[in-house]
């Protein structure tokens, strides 16, 4: 079975805890705790507005993290993420594929 992660989940995962996230969005390193909650405007896991995403995006793209925009509006399921976290660590089973 099929685990879906939350824009929130993939970046956690890909960037790091909530402090990673909030610096490289230039918030306050406890912004991000929030995102994980919903709120009047957005599901739990959903991130909260379109600048945040450019900015988790461009700071993925600068550090080779493996983010996309489809994550940050749909998630992803979890195999997608752990094989994008294996060709970081260059694992040869996921070269192979």
């Amino acid at each position: 079975m099929t685990q879906h992660l939350t824009p929130f989940d993939i970046c956690a995962r890909l960037i790091g805890p909530p402090e990673a996230i909030a610096e490289a969005c230039g918030l306050s390193a406890k912004a991000p705790y929030a995102w994980r909650f919903e709120a009047s405007t957005r599901g739990a896991g959903d991130l909260p507005s379109a600048p945040v995403m450019r900015r988790l995006l461009s700071y993925s793209s600068a550090r080779n993290l493996g983010l996309t925009e489809k994550h940050l509006i749909w998630g992803a399921d979890a195999a997608e993420i752990e094989e994008i976290l294996a060709a970081r660590r260059g694992d040869p089973a996921v070269a192979a594929e």
